[in-house]
């Protein structure tokens, strides 16, 4: 450490809250899997819940893959997109644990607080202007040649039904954990405004209906979802118009991109 932040520390000390001391080694559980998802997915929600600049770039990463659907590009282009918004998204889940961390440790104002907030602050925006210059890099060109051979993003996803549903499918999460984050309650994957199991059933049931429009598949796919949505409701995690609400996102979702990407292609 520099003298200057040795002098700092010395003349202003950081005042603490109480400290938790951890149990014995020999004492802690080790979680399982699951519960280990569960607590990832639960430290998204409280992110996208309490922090504006979050939700911003979740709005940012969903138009950008929406773009990437209707482009010519490659795997290697791709993968470019992809890492660039998952380094923003990264960079900026880092920023929130080191601002609840400092303001866990410090009630009051202190200088080399501030600075450590600067800097993870810092390394979201270098991150932000990374995911810049690859947009202008990577989407742009194949954009501008889109528009000038008038090209129609419908057609292209018409003629590749694993993109509208891959679409759909990421639509739905981000519809479920925005209802997580507005409902104040649940988790990701257990309870909540809204079910995610039910929207997620719902929505590919929907999906292989308008696919492969089988009477008998489409029945099979409508029976497993709905037996997906009673085992919510019969377990006590969910409500029934929880699930309902689940079922209406996932259909709804579904079937506004498929009539967007394949009815309006006709």
């Amino acid at each position: 450490m520099s003298e200057i932040g040795e002098q700092v520390e010395a003349d202003l000390p950081l005042p603490r809250r109480q400290v938790f001391s951890p149990p014995p080694v020999g004492q802690r559980k080790n979680p399982s899997l699951m519960s280990s998802l569960d607590h990832a997915a639960d430290g998204l929600v409280y992110a996208v819940r309490r922090e504006r600049n979050l939700k911003i770039h979740f709005v940012m990463a969903v138009t950008a893959l929406l773009l990437c659907l209707g482009l010519d590009l490659n795997a290697l282009q791709l993968l470019c997109v992809a890492f660039a918004i998952v380094l923003v998204i990264i960079t900026e889940l880092i920023n929130t644990a080191i601002e609840t961390m400092i303001n866990l440790m410090t009630t009051a104002h202190h200088p080399l607080a501030k600075v450590t907030k600067d800097v993870s602050a810092g390394a979201v925006l270098v991150a932000s202007i990374n995911a810049l210059v690859v947009a202008y890099l990577v989407l742009l060109p194949p954009l501008m040649q889109m528009l000038n051979r008038s090209e129609s993003v419908v057609l292209r996803v018409q003629k590749h039904p694993g993109h509208a549903v891959a679409l759909a499918i990421a639509l739905i999460l981000v519809a479920v954990l925005v209802g997580k984050a507005v409902g104040h309650r649940g988790t990701f994957t257990k309870g909540g405004l809204v079910s995610g199991h039910a929207a997620l059933a719902f929505g590919a049931a929907t999906a292989i209906v308008l696919i492969t429009r089988q009477p008998l598949v489409a029945g099979l796919a409508l029976l497993m979802s709905a037996l997906v949505a009673h085992s919510r409701v019969e377990a006590g995690i969910h409500h029934w118009r929880e699930v309902a609400l689940g079922a209406l996102c996932g259909t709804t979702l579904s079937l506004v991109v498929f009539y967007l990407f394949q009815v309006l292609g006709y």
